[in-house]
């Protein structure tokens, strides 16, 4: 009984993603911005892609501006006066308590995503406009996952389905986890997958202290897994 209902929620949780366009929650994602805050200065920084780190002001944007990669940064070096930063130049900017990166991939493309958690995986939100190229009415919430050393990822959606095969060709180096999601060992499937990245985090910590470079104060993931 308790394998059906896991199963259960899982085909609810892939239906779920892939049936996005058809039920879309239109609020979800106000979990993620402030609308009240929009077009607003606000105290941040942004990260150049040397690594440096420079304090100023940008303006706070509606997602589908701060997220498109053609389009510039706006921040503020003196007061009241616009300077753009090209995205191309960045590789993260810091606004509102929310950091946002260009995350690449290996089909050789990259997008910029809203981050969740750092770390040799890195956990994203993908805040996707209802209309294209335009001021939209709301936004869909997808979740993103990639392996930042071999650019592989997946959307949450995604990974879920033959997740043990997914899961495992992104901590296929880490080999002693990578048979417990193999083998489907309790503790070690799907809804247990943000903890499974936490456990793969810290074992590729331990094994390459200087690899990842952490734009934030580097996750409490032990914790993260205990809870």
């Amino acid at each position: 009984m308790k394998h059906f209902f896991s199963g259960l929620v899982l085909i609810i949780l892939c239906i779920s993603a892939f049936g996005q366009n058809v039920n879309v929650n239109k609020e979800a994602y106000k979990r993620y911005v402030d609308i009240d805050k929009y077009n607003q200065p606000l105290e941040g920084y942004i990260i150049l892609n040397n690594g440096k780190k420079e304090k100023l002001d940008i303006k706070y944007e509606e997602p589908y501006m701060l997220l498109d990669a053609q389009l510039p940064l706006i921040t503020y070096k003196k007061k009241n006066k616009e300077k753009p930063f090209l995205k191309s130049k960045l590789a993260g900017f810091y606004v509102n308590n929310r950091l946002y990166v260009r995350e690449f991939f290996e089909e050789d493309s990259s997008r910029w995503v809203m981050v969740v958690r750092e770390g040799a995986i890195r956990e994203s939100i993908v805040l996707v406009p209802n209309i294209p190229y335009d001021r939209p009415e709301y936004y869909s919430v997808n979740r993103l996952v990639t392996n930042t050393i071999t650019l592989k990822a997946f959307f949450v959606g995604r990974l879920a389905i033959n997740f043990g095969l997914n899961m495992s060709s992104m901590i296929f180096d880490y080999a002693q986890l990578n048979k417990k999601v193999r083998d489907a060992e309790e503790g070690y499937k799907f809804l247990n997958y943000q903890q499974i990245i936490a456990r793969y985090n810290m074992w590729f910590n331990s094994k390459n202290p200087d690899a990842i470079y952490y734009m934030l104060p580097r996750p409490d993931y032990q914790r993260f897994i205990d809870n």
